[in-house]
């Protein structure tokens, strides 16, 4: 097997609730509802011509009209103040454009052409980055070019990723794959005639075959052409290849962004709504629900596109936990048996011990909630993490606070809450009802005190008998809800690596469990509280020396580790290394060379955003078993970007389940990164992207 490019790869799997071979982080996603992102489709996809050149701008302009429009895109469409502020920013675009209106897009002649256009660009625009690349090592090798492309481009720099695709192209004429990623760098940085001249030469070389991650590499052209098109206002050709882009790479979000813009400029702003809420996640809704599946998202021919999801409008605004997180970590916890009273002397005898559990329940309880004061406020004062990071995080925590609607802890949480409702009935009919309670009959009925003594004795010992068995029903449905809630909360805590968060939820999953057994207790000793009051019981007949309920154990997950969340991949290609696991994400170059020569991309080109596949190569060992050679290798990563930074990351590693490889090896699960020399494919993608909508 032909060697490519040097790799530093960790990966390892442990047994997941639900096998899932492909985790996108935007999947975790909570999705805003169709009717909200249409109010915004407008200013999304600019359809209108005559907009202005970003580049012509001064820098501090240009961030005042952008931080605006941001503002702009949080206010409600009801808002009173988005009137007003979309009014401001509608002038000031209408100045932007006097100022520096945009020039109409060029349509080279030719492949030739439109090389030289995007060679003067860079000498216009990146001189001292073109200068650079040009006497580098890298300019002189089509593998090295390609290589320093990837790099440059999961960077964040597709302005130093196009120097190096130039230089892939001219050493290696013949390879698609060099055309592919050029025309989207083009198309991303704002040059759709040159983009598509080069995609349609693409077209001429490109088979029917996959790329990195397994997705079809006619699919990645037909995104990139249809983005391109649309930047044209070519909208009927747009549609037919964005749509043709997502009947073949149904994992191809970039497709239905561009679809969302594509049909609002058309007109059809219900259709565009549902592509734009599709859009903001990787996978399918129907792939998603179910990943053991085949399913492959419709996408019917242009001008008969009727949705592009599964489900009602707004079906799975969040998906659940299992789908998205590492599930395998959860622990068990059992209910502590609580010693009831047999007799209501039992009762009585038992309150003291009841009262002491309860304070020292209580104590735990106070204990944790200062804790979770401490470490909610230590977090507080940190600085925020990079914005993909903060939305994984957020993403977590959204699934904590929704723990409760999980489908099996829902139905559990509505069991245990009837059946404790049973037990305050019991205790309320008895002397806490506003009228009519049992006890209010026999004290009416006696007309001697022991008379009262033996209907008060009577009556409270059928309700006594009432009460053990709700007590004992209500015990059994509390331990299987906290069982499976507590399992969830500490499954989800074990996807933090970061130690104060994986406390903060670590305490709420103990809070839950000693606040519920704490109000368990508090129903016991509540109602011997009564028998002792109403003092008509007789002798004891149970032994109340033995403890009267069992340790109250909540063991905790360790914090989530690079290595055995199935989903943690590391690499390096030329001088950039790229890492994602658990709740943490990173692409870095200690020393970038000629790349830090060029400016980064969120200087100039506005909202547009694209995404950086990579595979790993067939039949190398990345799990227990390999792909074999010539087989179609599923496994890799991608990142995508953003004018904000890094939007989205993924993984996707499908064949074993524990690794810790030296050279192609396979060995035990270990907890270090381990060297692996040559595991990248050299398949690599490029998608263009006109950015979510904001």
């Amino acid at each position: 097997m032909k060697r490519y490019l040097p790799l530093l790869l960790a990966v390892c799997f442990t047994a997941l609730a639900v096998p899932v071979p492909f985790q996108a982080w935007s999947d975790a996603r909570s999705l805003p509802s169709e009717a909200s992102l249409a109010t915004k489709l407008p200013s999304f996809a600019a359809c209108e011509a005559g907009d202005f050149d970003r580049s012509k701008i001064a820098p501090d302009v240009l961030a005042g009209y952008d931080n605006l429009t941001k503002i702009v895109s949080t206010l409600k469409a009801d808002d009173p103040l988005r009137a007003t502020m979309d009014k401001t920013l509608t002038q000031m675009r209408a100045t932007l454009t006097k100022t520096a209106p945009a020039s109409t897009p060029t349509m080279p002649a030719s492949v030739t052409e439109a090389l030289k256009n995007a060679r003067a660009w860079l000498e216009k625009n990146e001189p001292k980055g073109w200068q650079a690349f040009s006497s580098s090592a890298d300019a002189r090798d089509a593998r090295k070019a390609s290589q320093a492309a990837l790099a440059a481009a999961t960077l964040g720099k597709p302005n130093a990723a196009l120097a190096a695709l130039l230089a892939a192209h001219q050493l290696d004429p013949q390879n698609p794959q060099h055309l592919v990623n050029l025309g989207g760098v083009l198309e991303t940085l704002a040059l759709p005639g040159e983009a598509l001249v080069v995609l349609d030469a693409a077209a001429r070389l490109t088979k029917n075959d996959v790329g990195a991650l397994g997705w079809s590499n006619m699919a990645t052209l037909n995104a990139n052409r249809g983005v391109a098109l649309a930047d044209l206002h070519r909208w009927n050709e747009a549609e037919a290849a964005l749509a043709s882009a997502l009947k073949a790479g149904p994992m191809l979000a970039e497709a239905r962004l561009g679809l969302a813009r594509v049909l609002t400029c058309q007109g059809k702003t219900a259709q565009a709504a549902k592509f734009a809420r599709a859009g903001q996640r990787r996978t399918p809704v129907a792939q998603a629900t179910n990943p053991a599946s085949d399913v492959v998202e419709t996408a019917v021919p242009p001008g008969e596109l009727g949705g592009a999801t599964s489900g009602g409008q707004n079906a799975s605004a969040q998906l659940p936990p299992s789908l998205t997180f590492d599930l395998s970590r959860g622990q068990d916890f059992t209910l502590p048996n609580l010693k009831l009273p047999q007799t209501l002397k039992d009762a009585v005898v038992l309150l003291d011990k009841y009262q002491k559990l309860h304070d020292d329940l209580h104590a735990r309880w106070e204990t944790i909630r200062k804790r979770s004061e401490e470490v909610d406020a230590q977090l507080r004062r940190r600085p925020a993490a990079s914005p993909i990071i903060e939305a994984r995080r957020r993403a977590l925590w959204q699934a904590r606070l929704h723990v409760r609607d999980e489908p099996t802890v829902k139905r559990l949480y509505e069991a245990q809450n009837k059946s404790d409702l049973e037990v305050n009935k019991v205790d309320t009919d008895f002397s806490h009802c506003s009228g009519g309670c049992i006890a209010d009959e026999f004290i009416r009925k006696a007309r001697t005190s022991e008379e009262l003594d033996a209907l008060c004795n009577a009556a409270m010992t059928t309700q006594h008998d009432k009460w053990r068995s709700a007590m004992h029903s209500h015990a059994q449905n509390l331990g299987t809800y906290l069982k499976a809630a507590y399992k969830l909360e500490t499954a989800l805590a074990a996807n933090y690596s970061d130690p104060l968060l994986h406390e903060q939820a670590s305490l709420d999953a103990e809070f839950l469990v000693v606040t519920e057994f704490m109000g368990y207790v508090t129903e016991a000793l509540h109602w011997a509280h009564d028998i002792k009051v109403f003092a008509c019981y007789e002798s004891s007949t149970t032994n109340t020396s033995d403890p009267i309920a069992g340790e109250l154990v909540m063991p905790r997950t360790d914090p989530c580790k690079a290595v055995y969340d199935g989903m943690s991949l590391s690499f390096s290609v030329s001088v950039v290394g790229f890492s994602i696991s658990c709740d943490t994400m990173s692409v870095s170059a200690a020393t970038p060379g000629w790349i830090g020569a060029f400016g980064s991309f969120s200087q100039s080109f506005g909202n547009k955003e694209y995404t950086v596949t990579v595979g790993i190569q067939e039949g190398v060992s990345v799990g227990v078993g390999s792909v074999s050679a010539g087989a179609t290798s599923q496994q890799g990563a991608y990142v995508s970007w953003g004018s904000d930074g890094i939007t989205d990351a993924g993984v996707s590693i499908t064949t074993g389940a524990s690794v810790g490889a030296t050279h192609g090896s396979v060995g035990g699960s270990k907890d270090v990164i381990t060297d692996v020399t040559g595991a990248l494919s050299g398949k690599w993608s490029f998608i263009a992207s006109p950015g979510g909508v904001k």
